[in-house]
This record gives C-alpha cells, sequence and structure tokens, in this order.
C-alpha cells in the first residue's frame, strides 16, 4: 500500500533480534520502502552476526541503529525514547525468546528490550525459535503477557522445517502477513488498535467451488478467494478464533497462515464444512462464490463436444442456496453475513438485494459491482459496495483494498451484536 502523494510517510521501526530467521527481514525491508514506507532499522547485538548493517541501512534508505548507538555522545536526547517518538508503527521480528522475557519483565537491557519497555506505539510482534524452545513454559508464559497488551498484534508462529532442521511450530510469520499487519494497523482510522474480537468464533468461507463435468472439464468462477481472506486475517488480528473454508486461493501473496483453514473444491463438501462448524460461531460470512450449477451424473470419460447438448440438457441441476439452508437452524446471538455480486447500476440491483436477504433469512448481505475495471475478482483488486441489512437500510463502503474494507466491514457486522 503507498501512502497517498502529498501525504507525510508512514514511519515504520523495525527491530531484529538474534534469531536465524533475521536473514529474511531485509526483503521486507526492502518491500516496505518500495510501498512509500519511510523505515528505521535496529539491530540487537546477535543479529548483528547474522544480518550486515550496512544492508539494512541501504534498503532502508536510513542509517541501522546498533546497541553500541545507545548511548551515543552526539545523542542530545536518549536514543531509544527518540525512536519511540518517531515511529508511527514498530514491527518487531523475529522475535526471539531472550527479548521476548526482557520485554515481559521489564528488562531494559540493550536498545531494543529499552524501546519496548518504552514505547506506546502499535507493535507488531513475529517470534521465531526451535520447537521446544516455544513450547517452553516460561516462554508460553511471557507470549500470554504480552498478547495481553492493548498495542500488541502477535503473528504467531506457524510449523514447518525449521533451521534446526526439524520439523515442527517456530516458523517466523511470512514477511506478506507482516507487511498486512501493518496495513491492517494503518486501517483502523487513527484510532487505537485493539485485539475487540477475543473469544469471538468467526466461521469465514471464501473463494470459488467447481463442479465436474466429465474427465476434463468442470464448471468455476473467476473468484480468487482473496476477499475471504482478508476477512479472516482481520478477524483474527483483531483477536477472534477463525475457521476459513475455502476454494482454491489465487493469490500472489503469502498470506494464507496464521489461520484455521479448510480447502474444498464442490459445493457438497462446502456445505458439510459448514453444518459441521455453523453451531459453534458468532459470526458467520458467507464470502464463497458458489457454482450455481451442477452435474449430478458426472461422466468419468471425456465428453464428445458433439455430445455436450443432450448431455446438458438431461443432467444439469441448480445448486440450493447454502445460506438460506443454514440460516433456517440460525441462533438468535449469531450473526449471518452474505455477499452478492452484481452488474449493471446499484438502482436496479436494490430492489433483488433486499429479497435476497428475506430470501437468505441473513442479517447483512454485501454487494459488490464486478464490471468496473479493477474491481471485484483478483487479489490486486480494489472493492466497493453497499451492505444492507433486514431493516431495508443500506451504507456505502468507497472503493478502497480488500484489507481496508475487511476491516470495515468488520466493524459494522459486529455492531450488531453490540446493540443493547
Amino acid at each position: 500500500m503507498k501512502t497517498n502523494r502529498g501525504e507525510p510517510k508512514i514511519k515504520v521501526l523495525v527491530l531484529i533480534t538474534g534469531s536465524i530467521a533475521a536473514v529474511k527481514i531485509p526483503l521486507l525491508v526492502s518491500k516496505l520502502v518500495k510501498n512509500d514506507f519511510e523505515v528505521k532499522c535496529v539491530l540487537s547485538e546477535n543479529a548483528e552476526k547474522l544480518v550486515q548493517p550496512i544492508s539494512l541501512s541501504t534498503l532502508s534508505r536510513n542509517k541501522c541503529v546498533l546497541d553500541k548507538d545507545q548511548w551515543s555522545d552526539y545523542q542530545s536526547k536518549p536514543l531509544h525514547i527518540e525512536l519511540c517518538d518517531w515511529a508511527d508503527v514498530l514491527v518487531l521480528a523475529p522475535l526471539t525468546a531472550t527479548t521476548l522475557s526482557k520485554w515481559a519483565t521489564g528488562n531494559a537491557q540493550g536498545i531494543i528490550s529499552s524501546i519496548l519497555i518504552a514505547n506506546d506505539k502499535p507493535v507488531i510482534a513475529a517470534p521465531a525459535m526451535n520447537t521446544k524452545m516455544w513450547l517452553n513454559r516460561g516462554v508460553q508464559k511471557n507470549y500470554e503477557l504480552i498478547e495481553s497488551y492493548d498495542n500488541v498484534l502477535l503473528l504467531k508462529p506457524s510449523e514447518g522445517l525449521l533451521a534446526c532442521d526439524e520439523l515442527g511450530i517456530g516458523k517466523i510469520a511470512p514477511n506478506d502477513i507482516i507487511h498486512l499487519a501493518i496495513t491492517f494497523i494503518l486501517s483502523q482510522n487513527k484510532l487505537p488498535f485493539q485485539r475487540d474480537l477475543v473469544n469471538k468464533e468467526f466461521l469465514i468461507t471464501g473463494g470459488g467451488t467447481s463442479e465436474k463435468i466429465d474427465a476434463a472439464r468442470k464448471i468455476s468462477n473467476n473468484s480468487s478467494g482473496t476477499m475471504g481472506l482478508m476477512l479472516a486475517q482481520v478477524a483474527r488480528f483483531r483477536g477472534a478464533n477463525v475457521k476459513f473454508i475455502h476454494g482454491p486461493l489465487t493469490t500472489d501473496m503469502d498470506i494464507k497462515q496464521g489461520i484455521k483453514r479448510y480447502q474444498i473444491e464442490t459445493s457438497a463438501e462446502l456445505s458439510q464444512l459448514i453444518q459441521k462448524e455453523i453451531s459453534n460461531c458468532d459470526f458467520f460470512i458467507m464470502n464463497a462464490a458458489v457454482a450455481d450449477f451442477t452435474i449430478p451424473n458426472k461422466s468419468f470419460l471425456k465428453i464428445s463436444k458433439s455430445d455436450f447438448e443432450d448431455f446438458f440438457r438431461n443432467n444439469i441441476e441448480l445448486i440450493p442456496d447454502i445460506l438460506r439452508k443454514n440460516s433456517e437452524s440460525k441462533k438468535k446471538n449469531q450473526v449471518f453475513v452474505g455477499f452478492c455480486a452484481f452488474t449493471g447500476p446499484i438502482s436496479n440491483a436494490r430492489k433483488k438485494i433486499k429479497e435476497k436477504i428475506k430470501y437468505k433469512g441473513c442479517d447483512f448481505i454485501f454487494a459488490n459491482p464486478i464490471d468496473i475495471k479493477d474491481q471485484g475478482f483478483g487479489s490486486l483488486s480494489a472493492n466497493e459496495g453497499w451492505l444492507f441489512d433486514k431493516k431495508d437500510m443500506f451504507q456505502y463502503f468507497e472503493k478502497t483494498s480488500k484489507i481496508y474494507l475487511a476491516n470495515n466491514l468488520i466493524d459494522k457486522i459486529i455492531s450488531l451484536n453490540k446493540k443493547p
């Protein structure tokens, strides 16, 4: 996300500690600078052994700050205080067990620990360490303490092959997730960041389903799954427990980690998983683009093109409305949200959308146009649209990135549960 021309750049302070995952952070710094952020880097003494300060200085276009600089005689103000005042948002990546311990216990030894203890700006922290270290009771206790801080967004490590050649949890969040988290923090419209969805359960669907026709062909649609993925990540960033059921995700961004995902292919698989999980959720967001038709008598051979007309005439069926089916058992405290893609002016679509809310039994429907250039389908496309409720009220959401739109939509959706 680039800042608007003429506006001050967003200032990101990147704190790098001594995990082998530190070698990935120069690429993050480069990406942030290319996206028009102003970046300063701080290296711990151990991180200097893994990443060259000159590399970070060159990539960030700012001098890399080291531990030895903390009390340099050229400073007229304590450097850790000056850096805290300068930054709009802090990124702590990787976060080691040692730095986590210092942070949790108020130990200000070293410039990074001093910055963390003096700071009141939003912090995005991405732990990285060996699995046994991560699962240590003391580390988990410190993690839980930091997780309770209002200004901290923790990106839990994922499972994978670690630098020690072990398979387990401890992998740092991808740079794309860290970048997305920064963008999310900025989408808060200058309000203090809060994890306001702790203990809330979200069930979100996304992506397109497909239905097999024969050995070579299928029925599907253009959904990339990005909007559903953004909704899932935003809910996760805000503290919710998220389950994401989705078709194939076609995005160049590495932003799938950190949420519990179930990949499906057909509408039947989608429906079965929703029915299994829906009773436990507080919010159900049906963003999946379900194929409209299915072939009940699928061919395991390739059908000749000359035979297609007869085959379709005798074999095609409409897929039942999944949202409507699940709304029949909707609990009073649950909020259900549907999505509706449309073409043409909203004035023509408004009547049909209002009818859909009643037919589907949901609380909201978000209607977004897909016939406008650079909108709708695609991981890099923007979105705009109208959110309708059951009382014939609607709200327009102006064209913006999908992460901004996801955050604004969740703000509105959760407001229904806050009303007395």
